[in-house]
């Protein structure tokens, strides 16, 4: 009996002070974030320390000493797809940022080792996959917490931005966006969809390439009965841009026709103003 009673005061003493254990916010908040880059994702994880008044790089961190460019564990970034970043070639996959803060330029690294968190004297260049500077610049405004974000989004990349206190840098990713579509345009329009044929055209249309082979690419997807009014309408729109404008104007009349039969007025309305807007020079 008595040790029944002694397991079950141990169990009631082990329960209370579970319940009472207190929980408190971490100083250095964790963050993931995620973007959407060309045809793949990139994605930042790490902790924000705050500047809690402290002179940055002198009362917390260092100029020109190693820093994991974050609090507690390492700084990660994950790349979907080979990339390249600050000029530096890196392949798919996840890595770990340090960095070396310098009033004029910062250096960053990149490296396989995922583990080492604040342990820089660990580091070992065996494992970086990749190193680049980039200027130390002011921030926009004060930043009292660690950010990164990412800006200047194109189809090819962006930038990733550091902004903490007074101090910004900036690292350019790129993903050789253009050069993948392009190989894929190349190697699949054979026996393809009119709807593949329409991407390919609006694509080079879009971007500035060859007008002749979009032309050619999106009168593929409009040559047979079964056209929809958007992709004639971006025929129309090359024809245009080639100088074709009689045929540029039959097409947009087609476009319209097609919009009236769908009862689709936002193209009602774009084909009228094509049509006003070249009307004299079909003539």
């Amino acid at each position: 009996m008595k040790n029944v009673l002694f397991t079950i005061c141990l169990a009631a003493i082990c329960f209370m002070t579970a319940d009472a254990q207190i929980k408190t916010p971490s100083p250095s908040q964790m963050c993931k974030v995620e973007q959407a880059l060309g045809l793949t994702t990139v994605s930042l994880e790490y902790s924000r320390p705050n500047v809690k008044g402290r002179e940055l790089f002198v009362e917390v961190e260092a100029w020109d000493k190693m820093w994991r460019t974050g609090a507690n564990g390492s700084t990660k970034i994950t790349f979907g797809a080979d990339a390249s970043i600050g000029g530096q070639k890196v392949k798919k996959g996840k890595y770990a940022i340090y960095s070396i803060p310098n009033k004029e330029n910062w250096t960053v690294m990149l490296t396989s080792d995922l583990t080492m968190g604040g342990n820089v004297d660990k580091y070992d260049t065996a494992k970086e996959v990749a190193r680049f500077t980039t200027k130390t610049m002011d921030s926009p405004y004060f930043f009292e917490t660690l950010t990164f974000d990412f800006s200047d989004i194109t189809n090819d990349g962006a930038d990733l931005n550091l902004m903490w206190g007074d101090y910004m840098i900036s690292m350019p990713i790129s993903l050789g966006t253009d050069e993948q579509v392009m190989a894929k345009i190349e190697t699949t329009l054979a026996g393809v969809s009119t709807s593949d044929y329409y991407t390919a055209g609006n694509y080079y249309f879009e971007n500035g390439k060859d007008l002749n082979k979009a032309l050619e690419y999106v009168q593929k997807a409009t040559s047979g009965d079964k056209a929809k009014f958007w992709q004639v309408y971006k025929e129309a729109q090359i024809l245009a841009a080639l100088g074709k404008y009689k045929d540029a104007l039959m097409a947009s009349q087609r476009s319209m026709d097609l919009a009236k039969a769908a009862d689709y007025k936002p193209y009602i309305k774009r084909n009228e103003d094509f049509i006003k807007k070249y009307a004299a020079k079909g003539k």
